[in-house]
């Protein structure tokens, strides 16, 4: 009897972990080969990204020899492929707008050029088709690349 019971709890166990470790396997599994598609088109452009990260929809990397941004969205990395040259880059911060105190509605960088104003989105709460995290982890990663990106920056 006690056999059965321990048997049939493990059987319980395993039908409720082997979807989630499938789940996280399978989007590990994405985000690397996003980051590798980045990677390589970055190479084919002379960028050598050393840190790179998958943030909801974005892809983002960083060359802080050559001081070059690249980014693009997670869902076709080729066509949405944008490179930035930090030196022409005047300011750049994080970026937020709130609907109330406690909820984000759109969360990213904001990098001011002399042509004008580009934003790179981390969480926007009215895209559906947005693959996101919780705003407040992207506001923190947003502020983690805003001190990263910031001495690559042309003292101006």
């Amino acid at each position: 009897m006690e056999f059965s019971a321990t048997l049939v709890g493990i059987i319980i166990v395993l039908l409720m972990l082997v979807p989630v470790a499938f789940l996280i396997m399978s989007t590990s599994g994405k985000d690397n080969k996003v980051k590798k598609s980045v990677k390589q088109l970055s190479q084919t452009n002379g960028i050598q990204l050393k840190s790179i990260d998958v943030i909801g929809n974005c892809v983002i990397g960083v060359d802080e020899i050559s001081k070059k941004l690249v980014y693009t969205s997670k869902r076709n990395p080729s066509a949405d492929f944008k490179i930035v040259n930090m030196e022409e880059v005047k300011d750049c911060r994080a970026k937020t707008i709130k609907q109330s105190e406690k909820t984000l509605d759109w969360v990213g960088l904001e990098l001011v050029e002399k042509t004008g104003k580009r934003e790179i989105p981390f969480y926007n709460e009215y895209d559906e088709n947005e693959l996101s995290k919780d705003p407040f982890v992207c506001l923190q990663t947003a502020k983690r690349w805003e001190s990263t990106l910031r001495p690559l920056l042309k003292a101006s």
